[in-house]
């Protein structure tokens, strides 16, 4: 690792006095239901580190626990019978509740349409899911171009 010069060390120190702190993916806060807490990592991780700064937090926190209430509901609205007079009030509620997380949802930059013009500086390409594609083994690859296969 190369080595940091001085202009470098002194930003350091002014960065973490800076809304948003260090370069750090936030942890959930402490008091957060573990529902919640784990919308919160999956939300943080998907995106590049500096865009959740101090000041999103509590946005953040209302995502979070609208996104566990809806999971709650969902699984409430699986247990009753359409015909019980309890269906209708939990359906009202998870689509009130739904509308606000996606309301949250936009107002965070999380979904792909708000991210359309800061793609590039919103969600982070080197976190995908899924294997990348030197890991999926040495196949024999074609010599044919895409549009002749």
């Amino acid at each position: 690792m190369p080595r940091k010069s001085a202009a470098e060390l002194e930003m350091e120190g002014i960065i973490a006095t800076m809304p948003g702190g260090k370069h750090e993916r936030p942890d959930p806060p402490a008091d957060m239901p573990e529902a919640a807490a784990a919308v919160w990592r999956d939300a943080v991780s998907s995106m590049k580190k500096m865009h959740f700064s101090r000041e999103t937090h509590a946005l953040l926190t209302r995502y979070c626990n609208a996104m566990a209430t809806c999971s709650r509901l969902e699984a409430e609205l699986a247990r009753t019978d359409v015909k019980e007079p309890n269906y209708g009030r939990f359906l009202k509620e998870l689509n009130t509740t739904s509308t606000t997380a996606l309301s949250y949802a936009r107002a965070l930059r999380l979904t792909p349409k708000s991210n359309l013009e800061s793609r590039s500086t919103a969600r982070d390409p080197h976190r995908i899911l899924g294997p990348k594609p030197w890991e999926l083994g040495d196949y024999p690859r074609s010599k044919k171009p895409l549009w002749e296969r």
